[in-house]
């Protein structure tokens, strides 16, 4: 099987490695593909204050330094050029196109803050736990359920926005409360959880099966959850295996558990990355021929 990691973060933005040191060890882990995602700029003006972003004024330096990296592995391990875009109602998101001009391999759409409209407050629904407490109360008056309805409507929206290759984190809203975890959350979430599902397949999105919160101890089981999971089974959505990876560490960190908790939700394969631009011939057979451009199918062990 090929491993590979298109969810990648340097110290372009909050991750711990370089680009050059993530490759080598990548290489030496026997990744065959490698694929980076800093998360993406905002946009200038949108008053929201983040430590975690990629400067605007290092985005130039980002994509060059992983552009070196492609010219300088090439034969070795696959190297991808990517962003992780945040969706913010009203504010941005993977479908305003403003990192086109970069000719991007892929982008992976993902959902992180919750904002009281007029930007006046807003929140991380990863961040620290007392800061995901202190944000319920702010905008939900407490009411957890109803901070997952915004939430999941959100990324309901992107996915409706497009823009986008691969969803992130898909379940992310459920770190910070151990009460949703291995699918013990409330129906209400549940429900609008599958309801986007049938959207998500027509979509032609891929959707990343997500081992970062087990690399860094914060969480036992992926995003999405295991009950998530033999839904989109059922829809047969097409998934890939990331680490999210925030140091070297992470690369292929807890893949293994990744695999056993697919094929007991019912997958038997994955897709991996190819490129869109490369010559798909003698590249194996298109995974989901009707689906996304540029993956190939990979039987689980």
């Amino acid at each position: 099987m090929n491993y590979a990691c298109l969810h990648t973060h340097t110290t372009f933005c909050d991750g711990k490695n370089t680009v050059e040191e993530l490759c080598q060890s990548a290489y030496e882990q026997g990744l065959s593909m490698l694929g980076f995602s800093a998360h993406a700029p905002l946009p200038v003006g949108s008053g929201i204050v983040s430590q975690w972003h990629l400067p605007q004024n290092k985005l130039d330096a980002y994509v060059e330094a992983v552009q070196k990296a492609k010219r300088e592995w090439e034969g070795r391990i696959s190297i991808y050029l990517g962003l992780e875009i945040d969706y913010i109602e009203g504010v941005c998101g993977p479908a305003d196109h403003r990192f086109s001009a970069y000719n991007l391999d892929y982008t992976i759409g993902s959902v992180h803050y919750l904002t009281k409209e007029d930007l006046s407050y807003y929140f991380t629904v990863d961040g620290p736990r007392d800061e995901w407490q202190q944000g319920v109360q702010e905008l939900f008056s407490g009411d957890y359920e109803a901070a997952a309805h915004a939430y999941w409507t959100n990324v309901r929206a992107m996915i409706k926005a497009g823009g986008f290759d691969i969803l992130g984190h898909i379940d992310l809203v459920k770190k910070n409360n151990p009460a949703w975890w291995n699918d013990q959350a409330p129906a209400s979430y549940q429900k609008d959880a599958e309801q986007l599902l049938p959207e998500l397949k027509n979509a032609g999105i891929v959707v990343e099966v997500n081992t970062g919160a087990m690399n860094r101890g914060t969480m036992n089981e992926t995003y999405p959850s295991a009950g998530i999971l033999r839904k989109m089974a059922h829809y047969t959505i097409p998934v890939t295996i990331n680490a999210d990876a925030h140091s070297t560490a992470h690369l292929r960190g807890n893949y293994d558990q990744a695999i056993e908790v697919l094929k007991k939700s019912g997958y038997g394969e994955i897709v991996n990355f190819i490129g869109k631009s490369r010559d798909l011939q003698n590249k194996g057979p298109l995974a989901y021929t009707s689906g996304p451009e540029g993956w190939v199918t990979e039987l689980l062990p």
